[in-house]
């Protein structure tokens, strides 16, 4: 089975991460470089205990209303929201990765950026909360912005920005409520989805980047760092064929192997440039995956491309599940607006809207007193049971 290859973060001493950071930091607010400001943020944020943490996990899902401990934390940090908030208004984001390290790249901060994404998100609820809706919209949004500068040339990166811009639509779809009269606002909320979406990268482009990321690892005097990365045994290697190969391989081994590595990428990017239905699209790419997993057990020339192959067929169903966000929202920013206009929901969607990306067909549409439901009409694959759906509530006068 192919998984999902990901970059391990490597730890620097504290100390001169702290250094080198304060350094960034003393010309931060005026760069252009929003890279900077994110790594200011990184330094002042003060993450939550354990039990301060679920509380404000509940809060960002809607579980539960804030607590004077909620808005303890979101007003502490209120300097890392503005060091974010002017980094993602920032266009260029240069985070300074060395791509020659391969596998081996420092990633430090993904986490804390991850729990600083949080952090907007529950702002975003409490400006909500608090009547300033939106304000709220506007934190949703820069998050898109955060997500757009965190996806590099690595696919955990493209991943960690998937994240970022289905929590900041799982928080939009939360909020459109408290604007859904308000037509102009819906319009410009839907521009701005539509914008986000549109930038978003290709899963062909982060294919192609992890591809020549990983292709630097792919070398005799890298080969030490590869089996400790991919968790390989060097001290039982009977018990690791492909561990044995790369610790005992010549120049000519990883040559082979880089060559054959490239081919698999170019071949994965070929099938999702087909831009066949999904259902066949995951199929195709399952099967690939296959192929290459049973290929490595018996080329040589395969073995890297055996266990550093990303899972692409998982990027696609999270890639796919965020289009269906996008195309969700946007759908529903039309309806509200609809009911803005003329004191009512339609009874059928436009026929310009957006559609299910799974099935390719519209969106199955279903109205009740207090909220309104899109569904897929498609599944995504077996590992989940039902369709994804959408529910949106309503208000009237």
């Amino acid at each position: 089975m192919v998984t999902l290859h990901k970059h391990k973060p490597k730890m620097i001493a504290p100390a001169v991460a702290v250094l080198l950071l304060a350094g960034m930091a003393t010309s931060a607010p005026q760069t252009d470089n929003a890279a900077l400001l994110y790594y200011q943020a990184c330094l002042l944020y003060g993450q939550p205990d354990g039990a301060l943490d679920q509380m404000l996990s509940d809060f960002r899902d809607g579980k539960i209303t804030s607590n004077e401990a909620i808005r303890k934390h979101i007003e502490a940090n209120r300097f890392v929201i503005g060091y974010v908030v002017k980094a993602a208004g920032l266009p260029r984001c240069d985070w300074g990765y060395d791509y020659s390290q391969g596998l081996d790249i420092t990633l430090t901060h993904l986490s804390t950026i991850r729990r600083i994404t949080f952090l907007l998100a529950a702002d975003a609820r409490l400006l909500a909360e608090q009547g300033d809706y939106r304000i709220a919209l506007d934190r949703c949004m820069t998050i898109h912005k955060m997500a757009l500068h965190q996806t590099d040339r690595m696919a955990i990166t493209y991943l960690m920005g998937v994240g970022m811009s289905a929590l900041a639509n799982r928080t939009i779809q939360d909020l459109l409520i408290n604007i859904s009269g308000e037509a102009e606002t819906l319009n410009l909320i839907k521009t701005q989805l539509s914008q986000a979406q549109d930038a978003f990268p290709s899963l062909q482009y982060a294919m192609t980047q992890e591809g020549q990321v990983c292709a630097a690892s792919i070398r005799k005097e890298k080969a030490q760092d590869v089996v400790r990365d991919m968790g390989q045994d060097d001290k039982g290697l009977d018990a690791s064929p492909a561990g044995a190969r790369i610790l005992a391989g010549d120049e000519a081994f990883f040559e082979r192997n880089r060559t054959h590595w490239s081919n698999a990428i170019a071949a994965i990017v070929a099938v999702l440039d087909s831009k066949l239905p999904y259902p066949q699209m995951r199929a195709k790419l399952d099967e690939f995956a296959n192929q290459m997993t049973e290929t490595s057990k018996n080329d040589p020339d395969a073995t890297f491309a055996g266990f550093l192959l990303p899972g692409t067929s998982r990027i696609y169903l999270l890639t796919t599940r965020l289009q269906g966000q996008f195309n969700a929202l946007r759908v529903a920013t039309d309806l509200y607006a609809i009911q803005a206009r003329t004191g009512r929901l339609p009874d059928v969607l436009p026929a310009d809207a957006p559609g299910d990306p799974f099935s390719g067909k519209a969106f199955g549409y279903e109205k009740a007193n207090d909220h309104f439901t899109l569904r897929c009409q498609a599944k995504e694959g077996p590992e989940k049971a039902e369709a994804n759906h959408y529910e949106f509530k309503v208000k009237h006068d």
